[in-house]
């Protein structure tokens, strides 16, 4: 009986050893803090002109070193149609000006502000408004 036990014990240690050194386990790789961020803009926004300035600032601490990207879109409600927006932009810094171009006048257009982590671009969050340019 005691052979037994001291041959399972063995073969036990054995079986461990074979597996770590055949599949290794890797560290896993740190995981980025969830993006958040407000907007200083609200549904029903109103523009005196075809432009709206925006600001989107980061309340989560910054994803990366590599920074945040910031997207914008512009939909106008009327047609469904997509405007052209500026390029995205990329930033280390928490508060971001935007500015929204191109606004139809008397069209009523959901805005969207998407902010995405530079190093995984997964991990991103979005909010919308409605402006319109009067």
């Amino acid at each position: 009986m005691g052979r037994f036990i001291i041959e399972n014990i063995i073969f036990n240690h054995k079986t461990l050893i074979w597996k770590y050194i055949t599949h290794p386990t890797s560290p896993t790789p740190p995981t980025e803090t969830p993006v958040a961020f407000t907007i200083n803009a609200s549904n029903n926004s109103v523009s005196l002109t075809n432009g709206f300035a925006v600001t989107a600032t980061l309340t989560s601490i910054m994803p990366s070193s590599k920074g945040i990207t910031i997207e914008t879109t512009l939909v106008d409600q009327t047609n469904s149609a997509n405007i052209a927006q500026s390029a995205a932009v990329t930033s280390t810094a928490a508060a971001n000006n935007l500015q929204l171009v191109n606004l139809p006048q008397q069209h009523w257009c959901t805005a969207t502000i998407k902010v995405s982590s530079v190093a995984t671009p997964s991990n991103s969050a979005s909010q919308s408004f409605t402006v319109v340019y009067k």
